[in-house]
Formats: structure tokens, sequence, C-alpha cells
């Protein structure tokens, strides 16, 4: 392995030599670099790359961005691993296409992917966190974070394959964001609420939010079929998420997080006047009726969109009177609710579906008000101060 640097003119130029899909000896340069330790260093760089294999030569030169996400990149994630050889999820790929089409090909697409430069790639960030979301307003960090992320894997994809030289998106700092502050119900809070919406066609829904903390998409995927009144139990083996306006079901994301729900006899007892009124739905409802098997449906037996539970939820708040909070919230007034109640931290990450305890004690173990009060005189109490 052989090169050179020369200067010509002003600047200094790199020459080495590869060997070309013939087997012939050819020889490749670089120039337009103003100092000569600058040509010294790429040609370095580019002899180690020949040297250990990773040496790759840009196939088209005037492909934009645009054209080597869509046709090269997407189509090998879709059909791609991820690094422990799993299948790529639906709704993961779904992300993907969310935010190539939505976020990174309006600001970069017609960019020639070999003259993407880091200034044009943090220029895309910025300008997406003021103005790329709905309406022309900010975007949310999270979604930033997400873009830029794609990007970079897909940059990494393109160096790999030969289609880029440089990962500009690497040479990037991840946007920040920030971390949205959850809210809580307290017991009375959410009492209040199950109070008020207990005619509601969803009340089985509301009471499972708050009683065990499952996530959306778990309830929206729930089936009879993983349901044991007898032995009180519920199993969680599917979800149904909106991604991009479309539902994807597929398993939980975790081991953790497909898992088994303990009934009491409260609960059994709300889900057995749930199914109850749902036969009589069916009834009524003749040949209109599909069934689909899903514990939670509309009129007609299909399951509703997922984001149907969380505009429900904001209007049943607005009526009970309770503070509005989102309907993830109740999966933190569950955790939180029960955390303050003594339940073991084990015994919470696995209702959870948390991957390991420090999720539930540090993102979902929010103090309840007066927590900090009734901890104080405890132990002050045990210490003979109390009054």
């Amino acid at each position: 392995m052989t090169g050179s640097v020369r200067k010509r003119g002003a600047t200094w130029t790199a020459y080495w030599w590869v060997t070309d899909a013939d087997g012939k000896r050819v020889q490749r340069s670089k120039g337009g670099f103003k100092l000569k330790k600058d040509a010294q260093s790429h040609l370095t760089t580019v002899l180690a790359a020949i040297g250990d294999g990773t040496y790759t030569e840009v196939q088209d030169k005037t492909m934009t961005v645009a054209q080597f996400l869509r046709d090269h990149w997407l189509p090998a994630a879709r059909t791609g691993a991820t690094k422990s050889g799993a299948p790529r999820r639906a709704s993961t790929v779904a992300q993907y296409e969310i935010a190539v089409e939505k976020w990174i090909i309006p600001h970069i697409g017609g960019v020639r992917l070999v003259a993407l430069s880091p200034k044009q790639v943090e220029s895309a960030l910025t300008a997406l966190a003021a103005t790329g979301g709905k309406g022309g307003r900010p975007l949310s960090g999270r979604s930033c974070q997400l873009a830029h992320g794609v990007l970079k894997m897909a940059l990494e994809y393109g160096v790999r394959a030969g289609y880029c030289q440089k990962n500009s998106a690497s040479l990037v700092s991840r946007p920040g964001a920030k971390s949205r502050e959850m809210a809580c119900w307290t017991a009375g809070q959410a009492q209040a609420f199950l109070a008020a919406v207990a005619n509601d066609a969803l009340y089985a829904a509301w009471v499972l939010f708050l009683a065990r903390g499952p996530r959306r998409g778990e309830v929206a995927g729930l089936r009879w079929a993983d349901v044991d009144l007898e032995a009180g139990t519920l199993r969680i083996t599917k979800t149904r998420v909106s991604i991009g306006g479309r539902v994807e079901e597929s398993e939980p994301k975790t081991a953790a997080g497909r898992r088994t729900l303990h009934l009491d006899a409260g609960l059994v007892a709300v889900l057995r006047a749930h199914r109850k009124a749902q036969m009589q739905a069916r009834m009524a409802a003749g040949p209109g009726w599909t069934e689909t098997g899903y514990v939670f449906v509309r009129e007609d037996g299909l399951p509703p969109h997922p984001e149907h539970f969380s505009d429900r939820f904001e209007v049943l708040c607005r009526r009970a009177g309770v503070p509005v909070i989102r309907l993830h919230d109740c999966r933190h007034t569950a955790v939180s609710l029960a955390l303050a109640d003594g339940t073991p931290v084990k015994v919470v990450q696995e209702m959870a579906g948390h991957s390991n305890p420090a999720i539930t004690q540090g993102v979902y173990a929010h103090v309840m008000p007066g927590q900090h009060e009734a901890a104080g005189a405890r132990l002050s109490g045990l210490l003979g101060l109390s009054g």
C-alpha cells in the first residue's frame, strides 16, 4: 500500500492506489487541502482503511439524501434484523419512515449525499426544533432525537455500503429533550374519577389503567383469550399502537412487557360486568357485529383506535371535575400509589412490566402530596419525638 501527497498550485493533494472491480490497479486522489499535514492525515486514514478492509468508494456521487434513504436505506431497514438478530418490529420501521419522510427529507432531501455536511445536519435539526411539528409548531425534543438517530443510523449504513464516505450526523451533538413532567392523581382523585365514570362503556378500561397501570397499547390490544376470570389473571401478550396515523399490532418490546397481571375480586367483578354488557351489545347488533375477540370494542365489535382511549379520557376528566392528566399518567398514578402504600419495588416492577427496578424507582416513584410529612412524622415517632 503506497501513496503520496503533492502540491498542486496553492493546495495539496493526496494520491493512493487501489484495485478496482476488474482487478486493475488504479490511482485515486483527493485534493483541495490547504496544508500538507491535512493531506497527509487523509492519506494515512485511507491507507489504514485499505489495510483493514474497510475502504469503500462512493458508487454514485449524484445521489441525493432522499434517494439514498428511500431507495437504499429504508428497504434495508425493513428487511434487516436488530443487533440481537431478531426481526425488526413493524412499529419501529414505521417510526423510521416517519422520521425520513416528515422530518429529514423536507430539510435535506435534495442535498447530494456525498456533499452532506455536519453544518447542514445541524441546521436541519435546528429548523425541526423550531417549526417541525404540526402546523409549523416546534417539534418535541424526543422527536428531534429520533430524527437525528435515524439519520445517524442511515449514514452509518451508507458508509459501510459505499454510498458515502463519512457520517455527518455522528459529528453533530444529539439534540436535547426536556423531561416531561409526570402528573399523578391522589387516591382520592382517582376514586372520584372512577365514581364519576361508572356508567361509561369503557369503565373497565379506566379501572385497569388506575388499578394495574398497563400501557395504552396493552389495553387496546387485550383479548378475552388472555383473560382468565376464574383464575383471576390477565396476560399481556399483544399491543395495538398508533404510528403515524396507522395502527400496528405486535408483541410487547421486552420480555418484562410480556407478563401476567393478577386480578383481585373487585377487578374480576368489573370485567365480568363488562363482558356481560359486551355480549348484550353483540345480540343487539345482530349481523352488524364483527367478532374480533378484543376486550374493548366499539358498538360494531371492532376495536377502537388507540387514540380513542386518550381522547375519551380527557373528556371524562373534565366532566368528573378532577385535574386533567394524560392517560399515560394513570400508569404513573398506579405505580406511585402502590409504592406509597408500601408495595415492594420488585412486585410493582413486575406489575408495570419494567425491565429493571431502577426504572420503577428512578422514573415512576413520584412522591405523593403529604408523603414527606408522613415519613417525617413516622421517623420522629420512632425516635420518641412526636408531640
